[in-house]
């Protein structure tokens, strides 16, 4: 018998420099949404460490068929949640109006539009059929409330993670080998490194991206 030795790549993100400031949302066009404060989302700091990016291999792993199961995007308190989601090629995205409030759906790719529904409160998840290929980046917006922004990019393997406040993140189960990966952030770009992931204790790599 084989023993297939796994392993895994965790790093952290940080932002060089002065954080860009977040500034209050004007949300008082509706009033469901204007009862939480919300601050702006473009780029968000804590402590140094840089949250939303989407950290992901980008070559050296075997594309693999796309969950049963769709990705599933939220609208809470007039935001989407998550701000930065990935989807494997094939698989389906539900979007889910958990606000007592009516939601526009418009999905955009390349300035194309792929869809746009309405969705009032209580009504099912509008499931959808991600297009594109991997690589291709989904913009989600509300017409109805101009703030509320997310992106789900099309990746082609379930090697991947999205940062939180902590700025970390970990890619386990990987075999040995030398991938390349991308750190991708929706309005910061991306950066890209090479790690190979050996043998013992060479099984396990970390690594660390810089924005600024």
């Amino acid at each position: 018998m084989i023993l297939l030795v796994l392993g895994s790549i965790t790093g952290v993100v940080v932002f060089d420099g002065t954080a860009p400031v977040r500034k209050e949302i004007e949300r008082d066009t509706d009033p469901v949404c204007a009862k939480t404060k919300e601050l702006t989302e473009d780029v968000i700091v804590d402590h140094g460490h840089l949250r939303d990016v989407l950290v992901h291999v980008v070559k050296g792993a075997a594309p693999s068929k796309a969950p049963d199961a769709p990705v599933v995007l939220a609208q809470h308190d007039c935001r989407y949640e998550p701000r930065v989601s990935a989807v494997i090629a094939g698989q389906k995205i539900a979007i889910h109006n958990g606000d007592p409030t009516y939601h526009n759906v418009h999905g955009t790719l390349a300035g194309k539009n792929v869809w746009n529904d309405s969705q009032p409160a209580g009504d099912p998840d509008l499931v959808k059929d991600a297009p594109g290929k991997p690589g291709d980046v989904i913009n989600h917006h509300c017409d109805v409330h101009a703030w509320m922004q997310a992106y789900t990019m099309i990746v082609d393997n379930p090697y991947f993670a999205v940062t939180g406040d902590d700025g970390a993140f970990t890619i386990g189960d990987l075999p040995a080998g030398t991938y390349t990966l991308e750190a991708w952030h929706p309005t910061l770009g991306k950066k890209t490194a090479k790690i190979t992931i050996g043998r013992g204790k060479r099984a396990d790599q970390k690594t660390t991206f810089h924005f600024k």
